[in-house]
């Protein structure tokens, strides 16, 4: 019997790319048009922000520094930075845009958390790449209730995985060449214990497939490494900007999405595979996820 698998015989070299999943997610975007006596009090939010002033000025305060947007001017604020919006100039009218997004993707994450720039304001190739995709996402808002509903939300999608990759050119010409490089204050071992949860939770969910059983507790996954789970959350989200809970729930989430679209397969195989005893318990957490049952996620993504 030949148990070479295909198209390794005879081949002279060959490497494999690694496999890509990545939920990047907008959200609470909007255009608003705004007169002189028009302003937004200081807040947090556990999320990124990009704000663009389209037309007048707008006077921002980010993490304590004071910025004037121009229109045109883009204004780039990181999950838990104090920010307000101090309005415009007396007697004058102001028109800005403003999204929210997440990223579950670590390496990505981690590189727009250390990322050093608030104002994108200059005139790079990286940065118009980000101008013209927010351009993109803009427009879709503005022509969001025209007939042609499918035609504008396939807009939307294109101009939205430009942005992806426009935030990822931005970081990688922002990023340091020395490979060995790490964030301020932050040493080898603690990027290296972070990335090391990074992959013991991954492999808790693609291997839940196989056996049926999901070990990727924090807690599990802090005995086994010899550190207390405290430290483990500590260590994981001054990394990666958010908790190991988090980013499983993400994972988990995620992958339940892909299964569903296999309509060969059943709502109850699915949680097996993705390690859940109860499969009740699956369809309450996902709906909590997703504000849809699995069953209904799964006849809205086959209408789609």
């Amino acid at each position: 019997m030949n148990l070479i698998e295909p198209g390794i015989q005879n081949s002279i070299d060959g490497r494999m790319s690694a496999d890509i999943q990545v939920a990047f997610h907008i959200f609470a975007a909007h255009w608003r048009k705004v007169n002189a006596l028009w302003q937004y009090p200081e807040h947090t939010h556990p999320m990124f922000e990009i704000n663009v002033a389209l037309q007048g000025q707008q006077h921002m305060l980010v993490g304590g520094q004071s910025f004037v947007q121009h229109s045109g001017d883009i204004l780039f604020i990181r999950p838990g930075v104090k920010h307000s919006s101090l309005g415009t100039d007396p007697g004058c009218e102001m028109t800005y845009y403003c999204l929210h997004f997440d990223i579950d993707d670590l390496t990505l994450r981690r590189s727009l958390l250390t990322a050093d720039s608030v104002s994108l304001s200059g005139d790079t190739p990286e940065l118009r790449e980000i101008r013209s995709a927010l351009d993109g996402i803009i427009s879709s808002t503005i022509l969001s209730e025209s007939e042609d509903s499918h035609r504008n939300r396939l807009v939307t999608l294109h101009a939205s995985l430009q942005l992806l990759t426009a935030l990822s050119g931005w970081v990688l010409a922002e990023m340091p060449n020395a490979a060995g490089s790490t964030q301020s204050g932050v040493s080898e071992n603690t990027v290296a214990l972070a990335n090391a949860i990074e992959g013991l939770l991954q492999a808790s969910v693609f291997s839940a497939a196989a056996t049926g059983e999901r070990n990727g507790g924090i807690e599990g996954i802090a005995a086994s490494l010899g550190y207390s789970s405290t430290h483990c959350n500590r260590t994981f989200h001054q990394i990666y900007g958010m908790s190991p809970r988090q980013y499983l729930s993400g994972l988990i989430i995620r992958q339940a999405k892909l299964l569903l679209m296999d309509n060969s397969l059943s709502v109850d195989s699915i949680a097996h595979q993705l390690g859940y005893r109860d499969v009740s318990h699956f369809s309450k957490q996902f709906k909590r996820w997703t504000g849809l049952p699995p069953m209904g996620y799964r006849r809205l993504t086959a209408e789609s």
